[in-house]
């Protein structure tokens, strides 16, 4: 199963689209005002909470993935009717004197797989009904727009199917420059399939069963991570630049008078 990440007409999405945005599930909006930028999201499930913000990295937990990206063949009642579906979408505002060098978006995916077998063994008389089946699948994507310049980072993904255990994983954009807004999509999924090995005991008859099992869910909320960087304003250059220049003038009278001063003292000896 392959993730395709939701397309929008326009680079530029107003707050008004973002909180309409959503159409499976009902929207958590939430406004966060960090460091260096301002995040405001549209999202399925609880809302997003800041984790952590300073040393250049802003943390932010994006509960409502936990709360939808998960799904148990075995237990239909977990699963609620769109409960294996998540879309999330984050306006980034950057504050003046700050830029965007990059992000990620962390998580770890669990587990549990088992398709059910037949009995062995020779003194065994069956006939086999149904043979067992089991099937999970989960994947995360994310992207982004640049909507001042109307470039793009290229979409990263990651995917795991029939999994045993835990899978932690990293997506990273690489290096970024960028001093404007940035929207973010991710998007996430999960299915499962179960079925049962059946038989029949032809010797005794009546039916066997064993039950495959088929699960697969985030093991917690995905971590998203923007790096940021101040950026001295230009204000700051022109100080800078007069300061600099106001040493340089010093420097050079100094020395003018140093030599001023040699060549008094070598007439007077002279």
């Amino acid at each position: 199963m392959s993730i395709h990440p939701y397309r929008f007409a326009s680079g530029t999405v107003a707050l008004a689209a973002l909180l309409a945005f959503a159409p499976l599930h009902a929207s958590a909006a939430a406004h966060l005002d960090t460091t260096a930028f301002s995040f405001d999201s549209a999202s399925p499930g609880r809302a997003d909470t800041l984790l952590a913000d300073g040393g250049g990295a802003t943390t932010i937990s994006l509960l409502g993935a936990h709360d939808m990206i998960k799904y148990d063949a075995a237990d239909p009642s977990w699963n609620g009717p769109y409960d294996h579906l998540y879309q999330g979408v984050f306006q980034l505002n950057v504050h003046a004197g700050y830029k965007i060098t990059g992000y990620s978006l962390m998580g770890t995916f669990s587990g549990e797989h088992y398709v059910g077998q037949f009995p062995t063994g020779s003194d065994l008389n069956i006939m086999p009904m149904n043979w067992g089946a089991a099937y999970a699948g989960a994947g995360v994507a994310i992207r982004a727009d640049l909507p001042t310049t109307g470039g793009a980072v290229a979409p990263l993904s990651h995917q795991q199917h029939n999994l045993k255990g835990t899978d932690a994983f990293t997506l990273d954009s690489g290096p970024l420059d960028h001093a404007g807004p940035m929207n973010l999509y991710v998007e996430g999924f999960a299915f499962a399939e179960a079925t049962a090995a059946e038989w029949w005991y032809l010797d005794y008859g009546f039916m066997g069963k064993d039950y495959s099992r088929a699960r697969i869910e985030l093991s917690g909320p995905l971590l998203l991570t923007v790096y940021t960087q101040a950026v001295p304003e230009p204000h700051t250059y022109a100080m800078t630049l007069a300061g600099l220049a106001l040493i340089g003038g010093t420097l050079r009278r100094r020395r003018r008078l140093a030599r001023s001063g040699a060549q008094a003292d070598f007439s007077l000896k002279g």
